[in-house]
Order: C-alpha cells, then structure tokens, then sequence
C-alpha cells in the first residue's frame, strides 16, 4: 500500500500519523515517509505491520413499508394505497475507521454509496 497519489499527494490517515525524527511513536498509522528510494525499499518489506483488522458489519439493505386498510383506501377512491422507505448501504460497524473496510486494501476505489429512496404505490 502506497501512502502517495501520484508521488505527490500523501492520504490525510498517512499525513496525520507517520513515524518522523519529532514523532517518534511506535504506533504510527505508516513507517517514516518519503519518495526516495531507501524510504520506500524499507516501507514495501513483507511484514505483520500492513496487517489490520478488516471486520465490518453493513447493514446492505432496509424496507420499511405501510399499506393503508382497505376501508381508508376506499375512502379515497383508491383500490390500495402503499408507503415505503428503502435504503442501501445505511449502516457500518467496524473498528477500521481509515476508509470503507470493504475496499479492503485499495483506499483509492471509489466508496459505496449510501442511497435513500421514498416511494408511494397507489392504485385507482
């Protein structure tokens, strides 16, 4: 994992908790940074500190709906009339707070949308 976009831009996780000369704190988020050579040699070593824990629990789907009785449909006219919410992606539980735990290693994707929807079923 590279904490650079483009050689440039460094992730605001990485920026805020890196192990440096001034903060030298065992349990930074990312090892010492830099783009020369030796820094990322030594950053890319296989080892248990990549390691996070990945649990999550989403909650991927919700309906919640009404469908009015039939004697107050009648009494509008109407044969059967429904409310319902729907959402997707509305909850996630996980210690893992750097970015979405079901990108899993790739922070760069592009983030599962939280989609609300409002509808109204009415037949005549």
């Amino acid at each position: 994992m590279s904490p650079f976009i483009n050689n440039r831009q460094v992730l605001q996780v990485f920026a805020d908790s890196h192990w440096s000369e001034e903060n030298q704190d065992l349990y930074a988020k990312y090892p010492r940074l830099g783009t020369q050579e030796r820094y990322i040699r030594n950053n890319l070593q296989t080892s248990s500190w990549w390691m996070r824990n990945g649990a999550f629990l989403r909650l991927k789907s919700l309906e919640i709906g009404y469908t009015l009785p039939d004697r107050l449909a009648k009494r509008a006219y109407l044969s059967n009339c429904r409310i319902y919410f729907n959402g997707l992606n509305l909850l996630t539980f996980s210690r893992f707070k750097d970015w979405d735990p079901e990108l899993s290693s790739n922070a760069f994707s592009y983030p599962l949308q939280k989609v609300f929807n409002v509808g109204l079923n009415v037949n005549l």
